[in-house]
């Protein structure tokens, strides 16, 4: 499909896993949370320790959901992800395979941060079927030219087409107001580690028909 900001938007490959975490190391390395879990000063530093958090992640989620990709001819500019319903968690193995990269390289105690994070997040997903956006991504040197928005407006195509109720978290406000923008709405908002995070839910739309 494509958009009116001359990227492509298409199912992410296995191959792609890799420079799907670069961009998200990029990306992401000055969201609140991860400054604080991670714990380290440098920002390049930073941005290398979430590459390598990241590439079991998406690994992970690849088997468990989608991961859309916005592609500028052949490069990777933007991911978005998202797991089923019933598979928004990742496994015990997906655990384990996170764990090396939370532990070795980065400073005593960032491992421990990273499961309170995400402990906090998880004992707040919703009970009912949904399908759980993120993580969404754009490569640093190309927002704000309507990638973000190519890749949220495909996904609720998506789920309006199922009646699908969506949800997410973000632990910055600017991403509210643009999750609000496609319709989703704060549901609940809590510090984790001391940082704001907002959670937010998308109503399901009505089914296609035909």
């Amino acid at each position: 499909m494509k958009t009116n900001c001359v990227v492509k938007l298409g199912q992410l490959r296995r191959t792609d896993l890799r420079p799907a975490a670069l961009i998200l190391g990029r990306a992401m390395r000055d969201n609140p949370v991860n400054v604080r879990a991670f714990a380290i000063s440098d920002a390049e530093r930073r941005s290398r320790a979430l590459e390598r958090f990241f590439r079991p992640v998406l690994l992970g989620l690849h088997q468990r959901g989608l991961i859309y990709g916005a592609y500028r001819g052949n490069a990777l500019v933007g991911i978005c992800g998202i797991a089923r319903p019933g598979f928004c968690q990742p496994t015990p193995l997906e655990k384990l395979r996170v764990l090396p990269a939370v532990v070795f390289g980065n400073p005593l105690g960032a491992a421990l941060r990273v499961v309170n994070w995400a402990d906090a997040w998880a004992h707040r997903d919703p009970a009912g079927p949904h399908w759980h956006l993120g993580p969404v991504a754009i490569e640093p040197s190309v927002q704000r030219q309507g990638i973000g928005s190519a890749l949220l407006t495909a996904f609720c195509v998506h789920m309006d087409a199922y009646g699908a109720v969506a949800y997410l978290e973000t632990d910055r406000r600017a991403n509210v107001h643009f999750y609000q923008k496609f319709g989703f709405a704060v549901v609940a908002e809590a510090d984790v580690m001391g940082v704001p995070n907002w959670f937010m839910s998308r109503p399901g739309g009505h089914p296609r028909k035909g």
